[in-house]
Parts: structure tokens; sequence; C-alpha cells
């Protein structure tokens, strides 16, 4: 094969990869966009990887229990650091999104074992019959730099 041919044919290839990376990052909707940030949210929950939640809580974060972006960290590292393993099953979600701002209302039930406050914690979320509502905005200008501002629930005190 002349060495042209395989040089345009890969420069073709490279420059197919850029537009479909282009249009996966920057052509997703808002609702796609924190769709995404949503389950990479409750995913590091279930990892209990704290740095990477405190990343998606917006420095401001501020809800209805009084906690800042800090306390709310420390209360889930509190409530949540004993479980062995932890899943988060989520159902009837609603996605609602604009430029710069979300919503996303969610069932939220936990799956686990662990010591500590483990038992009580899996019994008091499963019984909420209310969704989680969370609160999103995006203060960048990237398509991923979407950050939690408050996470509210009717039933939770």
């Amino acid at each position: 094969m002349d060495a042209r041919l395989i040089i345009r044919s890969l420069l073709t290839l490279v420059l197919i990869a850029a537009l479909w990376f282009a249009w996966w990052v920057f052509g997703r909707s808002p609702e796609a966009q924190v769709r995404a940030a949503q389950a990479k949210l409750i995913q590091a929950v279930e990892e209990r990887d704290w740095d990477e939640v405190q990343e998606f809580l917006a420095e401001n974060y501020t809800d209805a229990y009084s906690h800042t972006r800090e306390s709310a960290i420390q209360d889930a590292k509190k409530y949540l650091g004993g479980f062995f393993t932890l899943t988060l099953k989520t159902d009837q979600a609603t996605v609602r999104a604009a430029k710069r701002q979300g919503m996303v209302s969610m069932m939220i039930r936990l799956e686990g074992n662990g010591a500590g406050y483990s038992q009580l914690v899996l019994g008091h979320v499963n019984q909420l019959t209310e969704p989680w509502i969370f609160h999103w905005s995006n203060p960048g200008p990237w398509p991923w730099d979407w950050q939690v501002n408050m996470i509210h629930h009717d039933q939770v005190r």
C-alpha cells in the first residue's frame, strides 16, 4: 500500500474520532449531562469515595438540614462509613435541565451490610416513600462541571 494512502486513512480515522468525541462531550443535552453527573455521584457514594463526592458538591452547598459542603461529607462518612458493601438502588428518576440548571428527582433504596449505624440507616432510608431531590448547577464552561447545590427530602428531618 502507498504510504500516503495509509497516512490519509489514519488522518481520516483520527478526524472521525475527534468529531465523535466533540459531539459526545459538547453535543449532549443538559439533561443528558445532569443524568451522567447524577450517575457518577451515586457511584462515588456507593464506593464511599468522599473526595469525589466532595467534588460534586458546590462550595456553597446548603440544605434544609443545615449542612454545608464539609458537614454533609462528615455526616455521610459517619452514617455510611460503616458499610462493608453498599449499593444505592435508584428508581423512577425524573431529570429536568436547562442550560446551567438541573434537577433530579429519584427514589433511592439502600442495600448492603456493615457495622455501626448501617442497619439503622438501611431501615430509615428504605422506609421513605417520597423521592430525593437533587438541585444541580453548572457554573463552569465545561459540560462536566455540574455540581449539586442542595439535596432535599421532605420526609427526612
